[in-house]
Order: structure tokens, then C-alpha cells, then sequence
């Protein structure tokens, strides 16, 4: 019997080990693998002076669970709970609600930054003001969308995203492999994941499928040399695995229960 595709999740945390956590149930063979590893600010003194300065606002728009709780480490909940608050998912609003956030608003399915731009909350925020709390790099789309619709957008960078190093094993496995799949988690896990790996463990991950979770991170991958890229048209578990299903019927990832 032909050995089972290797499929890369790339998401961190606790989501990425949830998705590689479902593939693993339909008896796919997965690793979990993120390269890039969140950590709390650099200077937090500073970052907390920022975010005070930046408060109130109109909106908060947070892309992830990690960034919530930096945020709350740094001021506390009672200047945050009751403005309005906008974030990728249903997994990351339960994390709001755990952390004490009243308002809490996100995308029915998807949980990309198009996703986000396209929730009504976010159609007229002309002379509004809107704080992101991200990483240096993370969600400029969101930004730039919303300063064109007239809104003052303010970035506090309330966590890192850190380099990761491929551990050995793990670079042997994808080289190995003779049929790659990865699940990319962002062009941001895309940029890192090609630093990490050498020359020709990316040339090897980049002749197999990549599932992006948006059509902006697909131009990524292509434009990076990747062969085969498809579009999940989101981030959440359910479009990374219908677009997998979808691009690849042979592994008959049906859901087990």
C-alpha cells in the first residue's frame, strides 16, 4: 500500500493543534509544525504606555486569542470589556468572552482579513477611530482597507511573531516525503516557513499542494515558486478542509462521525 501524503498544519497554538488534531481523526498523516512563535512585547512598559494612549477607540479589531490576552496583561480588562470588538472566529470571540469582553463581533465563516473587512460593523467607519492590537507585520490589509473608508486606524503591536528553527527530524520527514501537502496559516507562516527550511526542503514543500486561506495568500505562494496552490476562501478549520477535500478526493478525508 502506497504511503499516506504528509500534510504540514501551520497554524499555531491551540487552533493549529485542533486542525492537525481533525485531520489525525479521518487517519491522515499530519505533523504540526509552526514556524513563527508568539511572545509578549519586547518592551512592555512602553507597549502598555502605547495602548493607553491609544484608548478609548470607537472599535478594537484583534486577530487572535494570544493578542487578547497581552492586551488585557498590559492594561486589564476594565478599559477594554465594553468597547466594541471584532475578531477573525467563533474560537478566538470565546476567548474574548473568557477574558471578559462584552461586545464581541466576528465573521460567520472564513477569518481572513477580507473576511473581516466584509462584516457590516465595518462598511461606514468614516471619521471613526479603530485600534488594532497585532503583531508588527500582521493584518495590514484590514488597516489599509479600513484608512480608505475614512477611518482613523491606530496599530498597537501588543505581541511578536518570533522566528522558529525546523527541528531536524521534522526537516527529514518533509524531505522525505514524496507527496507534500501544507496547510498554510498566512502569508506571514509562509514567509517564515520558506527562511526556515533550506533551499531544497522548500523546493520539495513547494512541488506538493498548498491549501491558502485566502486568494491574497495563494498570490503568495505562487509568486514564492509554489506548483500547486489552492484557495480555501478562509482561515477556519472547515474551509481549510473542504478545499483539501476538494483538491485532493483521493485521501477520502471523510469526517468520522
Amino acid at each position: 500500500m502506497a504511503e499516506l501524503p504528509l500534510i504540514l498544519v501551520t497554524r499555531s497554538g491551540p487552533e493549529g493543534a485542533s486542525l492537525a488534531g481533525l485531520l489525525r481523526a479521518r487517519q491522515a498523516r499530519v505533523l504540526h509544525f509552526a514556524p513563527v512563535v508568539l511572545a509578549g512585547p519586547a518592551d512592555p512598559d512602553n507597549c502598555r504606555r502605547r495602548l493607553l494612549a491609544a484608548l478609548p477607540a470607537d472599535c478594537l479589531v484583534v486577530p487572535s486569542a494570544r493578542a487578547l490576552q497581552e492586551a488585557v496583561a498590559l492594561v486589564g480588562i476594565g478599559k477594554l470589556a465594553a468597547l466594541p470588538l471584532i475578531v477573525p472566529g467563533a474560537g478566538t470571540a470565546r476567548a474574548a468572552r473568557s477574558l471578559g469582553f462584552e461586545a464581541v463581533c466576528y465573521p460567520s465563516a472564513g477569518g481572513t482579513s477580507e473576511d473581516i473587512l466584509a462584516l457590516p460593523e465595518l462598511n461606514d467607519v468614516s471619521g471613526r477611530k479603530i485600534l488594532i492590537l497585532a503583531a508588527a507585520g500582521g493584518r495590514r490589509e484590514i488597516q489599509n482597507g479600513l484608512s480608505a473608508r475614512g477611518a482613523s486606524v491606530e496599530r498597537v503591536h501588543v505581541y511578536r511573531r518570533l522566528p522558529r528553527a525546523v527541528p531536524a527530524d521534522l526537516a527529514a520527514d518533509l524531505d522525505r516525503a514524496a507527496d507534500p501537502i501544507t496547510l498554510l496559516a498566512s502569508g506571514g507562516a509562509l514567509d517564515a516557513l520558506r527562511q526556515a527550511l533550506s533551499s531544497q526542503s522548500w523546493v520539495k514543500l513547494g512541488s506538493g499542494l498548498m491549501v491558502a486561506p485566502s486568494a491574497r495568500v495563494a498570490r503568495l505562494a505562487a509568486a514564492a515558486g509554489c506548483a500547486h496552490v489552492v484557495d480555501a476562501g478562509g482561515a477556519d478549520h472547515a474551509s481549510m478542509l473542504a478545499a483539501l477535500a476538494a483538491a485532493r478526493p483521493d485521501l477520502k478525508l471523510h469526517d468520522p462521525h
